[in-house]
């Protein structure tokens, strides 16, 4: 299964709008527009997203199509193998869970100060790889 965009008919259905006007009235780069057009983008940002959506007045059912024929979903039925493995990853990640939540109950109570302090000096230490990664340290990720 592919995902991908149906730029070339909302632009045909308007008159056959050029990349750059698309740009000028969204700030999108025109580069970016054409590798979303032509299937050369493997993400998009839902800021872009939402300004081609605006642009076209359309949602995003109309910006994109599902392709099937580039490898159809497995629906076979589980094995029992792989569920047995899946029923003892739950249970190990309920074991962690439960450890930790034990953990943070027997820890004494904090100041919000010293909470929001250590959370800021967890920002700063992390902050480099999140760079690195193409996220920001809010979670949101770089256009495509």
């Amino acid at each position: 299964m592919k995902v991908k965009t149906q730029l070339a008919q909302l632009r045909a259905s308007r008159g056959n709008v050029s990349y750059e006007k698309i740009a000028a009235s969204t700030g999108i780069d025109s580069q970016q527009l054409r590798e979303l057009e032509i299937g050369e983008a493997n993400a998009i940002a839902l800021t872009t997203l939402g300004k081609l959506c605006a642009f076209f007045q359309c949602t995003p059912n109309d910006l994109f199509a599902l392709d099937w024929s580039e490898g159809e979903i497995d629906t076979s039925p589980a094995t029992a193998e792989e569920l047995a493995r899946a029923s003892e990853k739950r249970e190990k990640n309920r074991e962690m869970i439960k450890k930790a939540f034990a953990r943070a109950e027997a820890m004494p109570p904090r100041p919000p100060e010293e909470i929001w302090r250590s959370f800021e000096a967890t920002i700063d230490r992390i902050a480099p790889q999140m760079e690195n990664s193409g996220s920001s340290v809010n979670g949101t990720n770089v256009d495509a």
